[in-house]
């Protein structure tokens, strides 16, 4: 596909939230439109820091961006120092922050090291800028620091009416404690999942919105993909029904030094009983940027989807293993059909599009164009 043009300083302008009010909504024409960055990995080195964040702007650039989800791995945690950290997050967002955009994270596992404090250094850096919208609604020990939601309102209703749209976020956690040493001086590794007293919450807090505001329409953004898209992969994906990337096996929540044993199941099962969930995007495998419709039983949990579906994001940053273009996930919705359909695509860093999809009832029927390993 030819490459866009830059879009125009007031075309750029008129699709941003503005920070003065951080209330995010759809825009006029009923079109809210989200860019995923993903796995950007800051920290590596300078030039690779740099390039990532000329990915970063070069798709803000052609893209009617309202909103931007850094889905994990904003920094590679065990490249710093525990006095130099933060300045990496702060070089991470800058793009964000220079051009006025608001974000939201869900972190992932090489954002918490024995040098990189999640909390300190990432959450509370995000934080100090009025364009962050990222939070944290779930405490204790194992629940991570990215847990929570964001309302999408209609382009002119108040903040205190329904919301046309939910945003979820998760913490898949994993990497290492910050300053924690365990046996012969070794960091302490986290768990590398969904926490359960995450999933309660989640499940007691969609309970509560469904009976404020019956069964509102929503996203889930997580680190770490489940444990479904890695059946779904070993029973093949088809070129032209699953367009996108398939370069690695998935490497699902429960893994990363962990014997898998169910883990992320409570989360499965809560996220196909989630009625209005459209669709779950996930990263952390930088080689893989397809999706699938999950409306089969899981093998090994019996467990089966509800039509939901699953995709990845596209590997951003220049830090991190793989060679493939660089680029970053877009969402386009429509509120009037927001139940129906969602448009999805990659944007590569040189301008052009791949697998450009609708998520609807026929997804994973619907031929498309095969992508190339690109």
């Amino acid at each position: 596909m030819v490459p866009r043009p830059e879009l125009t300083a007031s075309e750029r302008m008129a699709s941003r939230v503005s920070p003065e009010d951080p209330t995010l909504r759809f825009m006029k024409d009923g079109t809210f439109h989200i860019s995923i960055f993903e796995d950007l990995h800051f920290a590596e080195d300078d030039e690779t820091d740099a390039k990532s964040r000329q990915v970063m702007s070069s798709i803000l650039a052609v893209e009617r961006t309202n909103f931007v989800v850094l889905n994990g791995d904003l920094v590679s945690g065990e490249r710093t120092q525990k006095f130099n950290s933060s300045q990496y997050v702060v070089s991470a967002i800058s793009p964000l922050v220079n051009e006025g955009y608001l974000w939201a994270s869900a972190y992932g596992n090489h954002d918490s090291e024995i040098n990189l404090d999640p909390k300190e250094d990432v959450f509370n850096t995000e934080r100090r800028h009025r364009n962050c919208l990222t939070q944290s609604r779930v405490s204790g020990p194992e629940a991570g620091i990215t847990n929570y939601y964001l309302p999408v309102f209609s382009h002119s209703a108040p903040n205190t009416s329904k919301p046309a749209l939910i945003l979820w976020f998760f913490d898949s956690k994993g990497g290492h404690y910050y300053q924690k040493s365990g046996e012969g001086g070794l960091s302490v590794k986290r768990r590398s999942w969904v926490d359960e007293s995450v999933v309660e919450w989640f499940t007691s807090t969609k309970s509560k919105l469904k009976a404020e505001f019956g069964i509102v329409p929503s996203l889930a953004f997580y680190h770490i993909p489940v444990h479904a898209m890695l059946e779904y992969q070993r029973g093949g994906l088809h070129p032209h029904r699953n367009p996108g990337s398939n370069r690695e096996s998935v490497n699902p929540q429960g893994t990363l030094g962990w014997s898998y044993d169910s883990q992320d199941m409570k989360f499965m099962k809560a996220l196909v009983e989630t009625e209005g969930l459209v669709a779950g995007f996930s990263g952390h495998d930088h080689l893989n940027d397809w999706c699938f419709k999950w409306d089969e039983s899981l093998t090994e949990h019996g467990l089966t989807g509800n039509g939901i579906n699953l995709c990845y994001g596209r590997h951003t940053g220049y830090g991190g293993y793989g060679n493939l273009t660089r680029g970053s996930r877009q969402i386009l919705l429509h509120e009037a059909n927001l139940r129906d359909k969602t448009e999805t695509w990659v944007r590569l860093e040189d301008g052009t599009i791949s697998a450009h999809v609708t998520l609807n009832s026929t997804y994973g029927q619907d031929s498309y164009p095969a992508v190339t390993n690109r």
